[in-house]
């Protein structure tokens, strides 16, 4: 089974060679053109699809766990109950979040 960067690698390299094949044909043949585009538009949305997928960096984990301290911190700093129900909110979301 690939993985996410193996899959990409595999259908970036796809693309490249639908691209050639797509410049090297004839502009008088819509319909091989036609196809050879399509073929690289599905290529490039499953691309796009699998690059969303990726999950976060490390540091960026590590910065929303530390957003997620701070918000606990300022949990029990703060008055008033609508502000502490928000902090909590945001903590609990931050540290969701943070999992991965």
């Amino acid at each position: 089974m690939e993985t996410a960067d193996q899959e990409i690698a595999r259908l970036e390299a796809e693309r490249h060679r639908y691209s050639e094949t797509f410049s090297n044909t004839a502009e008088t043949d819509a319909v091989t053109r036609s196809h050879l585009q399509e073929e690289m538009d599905r290529r490039t949305a499953r691309i796009r699809k699998l690059q969303e997928q990726r999950p976060l960096g490390f540091l960026a984990r590590w910065a929303m766990r530390a957003a997620a301290a701070s918000a606990a911190w300022g949990f029990f700093q703060v008055g008033p109950w609508w502000a502490r129900t928000l902090l909590g909110f945001l903590m609990l979301t931050l540290a969701f979040l943070s999992l991965g």
